[in-house]
């Protein structure tokens, strides 16, 4: 691990167990090992490290988001892939900090989203995009037949991703196995209400 790196990953570790304002420059220096020389070549400010954590370890999971329109891909593949798409961040952080709940993690980006509009402004662009992806998958499948016709896709995708968010949260406080089990029952719960059956119920 570089320097650069090193001082991201540590401060974040800081900034979760601490909060932002109550972490120092000299905290995530000594936790590092490094010289205030070597801090400084790097960032200029607390508040530099700090949108350099949440781009690694938010906004650069956002990206991963794999898109997968493609109708040779059955509907219940795609839902199991965002799911995973979900899910796989918090294994990553939870592993980072040892830890089998993720109450910091919501906790840190809350404060960040409250304290700058720009933070605000791309974590909501973010969730639109979730929602965006979800509704596309909808509409194949409607197409498809995999799902009811009459469903309102815009409503449906709204929905699920809410439902995800606000179990995410809630389950922040539990276990991370927890989080997994109750997203993947409400998804696919969800499905059950509206996939498409055959005349005879089936």
């Amino acid at each position: 691990m570089d320097t650069r790196d090193l001082i991201i990953q540590n401060s974040f570790v800081l900034f979760l167990q601490k909060g932002i304002k109550e972490v120092s420059i000299n905290e995530i220096i000594k936790s590092c090992g490094l010289s205030k020389g070597a801090f400084y070549y790097h960032f200029e400010s607390k508040e530099m490290v700090y949108m350099e954590v949440l781009n690694r370890f938010f906004f650069s999971y956002f990206k991963k988001q794999n898109v997968f329109y493609s109708a040779e891909i059955p509907f219940t593949e795609k839902l199991e892939r965002f799911e995973r798409s979900f899910l796989d961040p918090y294994q990553e952080i939870a592993g980072l900090l040892k830890l089998d709940q993720l109450t910091s993690y919501f906790r840190f980006l809350f404060q960040a989203a409250s304290t700058y509009d720009e933070i605000r402004h791309r974590v909501n662009k973010h969730f639109y995009r979730k929602g965006y992806y979800l509704y596309q998958i909808i509409e194949i499948a409607k197409k498809e037949g995999e799902i009811k016709g009459d469903i309102d896709s815009e409503i449906a995708a709204r929905q699920l991703l809410n439902m995800i968010i606000g179990l995410t949260i809630l389950d922040g406080i539990y276990t991370l196995e927890s989080i997994k089990k109750n997203i993947h029952t409400v998804i696919f719960n969800y499905y059950s209400l509206i996939k498409e059956t055959s005349q005879d119920g089936k």
